[in-house]
């Protein structure tokens, strides 16, 4: 997948609804706007690479082998509400990689 486009396809074909919060970030909520008592979070394409953040925030990058629709619906369905971090089983079992604070904020992602 390499485009917001394919993501949102992909999941809306899930059932999952999405929608772009700025030009580089989607949302991946059945709520709009997404709220702390919703499941909810993000996803971005950058250099061709993608990642998945929470609201704590905590960001992972997805391996690029790894189906980035298939990681969103795992992620989303691992809770009912907003998702402050990715249960660090289900991370090692999709093979995501936490970032670091100086990883984030050199991707733009930092607060």
């Amino acid at each position: 997948m390499n485009s917001y486009v394919d993501l949102a396809d992909y999941l809306q074909g899930e059932g999952i609804k999405s929608y772009m919060q700025n030009p580089d970030l989607i949302v991946i909520s059945n709520n709009y706007p997404a709220l702390p008592s919703s499941n909810c979070f993000w996803a971005a394409l950058r250099d061709n690479v993608w990642y998945v953040g929470t609201w704590l925030p905590a960001v992972y990058q997805v391996p690029a082998e790894t189906n980035v629709g298939v990681v969103c619906k795992r992620v989303y369905e691992s809770s009912s509400r907003a998702i402050y971090s990715i249960d660090a089983d289900l991370a090692t079992n999709l093979r995501l990689r936490e970032l670091d604070e100086q990883e984030m904020e050199r991707l733009g992602f930092a607060n």
